[in-house]
Parts: structure tokens; C-alpha cells; sequence
């Protein structure tokens, strides 16, 4: 059977990592790191269950590890496979580790921004609506995250902004350090009840600041 991939880890728990979605985890030593796994023989379903627990099983390995960079839900892939994709980016896994080293994500999500409509997702028509895009990607996060960023931005390490796809509405992450995530959370609680414009969630896993391994 093939192994199913939850994060690639700077060094292996300390104790057993437990189980994963049906069957025990694994740390198996990849290029660069370590990769966390479970013996699977098809991908999960997408479904909200399996996703959670998907999730939980890298909230559960983040706690046990000083660095994680988690992998995408529905990663299923012979060791082999694994070794090959992370042959030769040691050097981009250990710069990955340094900026997510004892540290969280807090998601900020905007509801009532409009999302894309599937349409202006598709491959752009000319050069012209190509650089369109890029532009339009490119402005600064709305004036509606600018006072979190102001207040908070003595807390964060790391932030990444995200403008709205058809599935998720204009958001805004922060790497936090865990060491700060109790002030963090504190501050951000209080902007977000002063806010109905936005809401605020984590601690996760570093989803947002880890680079597309696999």
C-alpha cells in the first residue's frame, strides 16, 4: 500500500504519533526532514468528516514538533515518490522551517466580501487580461483588515494575504509565535467583536505559509 502524507516535520514526535484517519502514523525520514504518514490504500472521500479529522491529526503532530509544514488533503503516494519530489529542496524545506519554527496561523476571513466568479478564474483571454489579474491580485488587503494589521503587526512574524475565490471570501493570515499566540488571540478577539465586517480563527497549523510539497 501506498502512504498517505499529513506534513512533512523538521524532526520526528518525541513520542508516538498516534493514529491518522484509520490506521497508526508514521515518521518516515525523507530529503530534508521527516515526513509524517499512515498506510492507506485510496485517498478519502472529500467529505467534512474526513477533512476534520484530517485536520486534527496535523493539530495533534504541530504540538509534538518545533516546525511542520502541513501537506494537502488527499496526498497518497509511494516512499518513493515522496523521495523524489523532495529530492534537492533541503535548502527551501530548512528556509520553510525557519519561518514556521514554534509558531501559528490565525485566519482572518472577510464573509461579506464578493467572491470571484468562477469565470474570472479561467485562463485569461489576452496578455492584457492576464496583467489585469496579476494586478488585481496584487493590491493591499482591504481597508477593513487595516487596523488588525496595525494593531496586531507587533505580534506577527509572517502575514500572507489572500483576495476572495469562488469558495473563500477576501482573507488574511498571521504567523504568529506560540509564545505570543495567548496576547494575540486576546488583541484579536477584541477587534473582531468591534468588527461584524470580520471574524478571526485559529490557532492552526501553518496551512498558509508552507510551500506546495507534493
Amino acid at each position: 500500500m501506498a502512504w498517505y502524507v499529513f506534513a512533512i516535520v523538521d524532526r520526528p514526535p518525541a513520542e508516538r504519533p498516534g493514529r491518522g484517519l484509520a490506521g497508526a502514523l508514521a515518521a518516515r525520514q525523507v530529503p530534508g526532514g521527516f515526513a509524517i504518514v499512515e498506510r492507506r490504500a485510496d485517498v478519502p472521500p472529500v467529505e467534512l468528516g474526513a477533512l476534520k479529522q484530517h485536520d486534527a491529526v496535523l493539530t495533534r503532530v504541530a504540538e509534538a514538533v518545533p516546525a511542520i509544514l502541513p501537506v494537502r488533503f488527499g496526498t497518497l503516494l509511494e516512499l518513493e515518490e515522496i523521495e523524489a519530489a523532495l529530492d534537492e529542496r533541503e535548502e527551501e524545506l530548512a528556509e520553510a522551517f525557519d519561518r514556521v519554527r514554534d509558531r501559528v496561523q490565525f485566519t482572518w476571513r472577510r464573509p461579506g466580501s464578493d467572491v470571484r466568479s468562477p469565470a474570472s478564474t479561467a485562463r485569461p483571454a489576452s496578455g492584457k487580461e492576464y496583467l489585469r489579474r496579476v494586478a488585481h491580485a496584487a493590491k493591499p488587503p482591504p481597508a477593513a483588515f487595516r487596523s488588525i494589521r496595525e494593531t496586531l503587526r507587533p505580534l506577527v512574524a509572517a502575514e500572507r494575504y489572500q483576495r476572495a475565490t469562488p469558495s473563500i471570501p477576501d482573507s488574511l493570515y498571521h504567523l504568529v509565535g506560540r509564545d505570543g499566540a495567548a496576547r494575540y488571540r486576546l488583541a484579536a478577539r477584541k477587534l473582531a467583536s468591534a468588527d461584524p465586517a470580520v471574524r478571526v480563527t485559529g490557532p492552526f497549523p501553518p496551512f498558509a505559509f508552507a510551500p506546495d510539497l507534493l
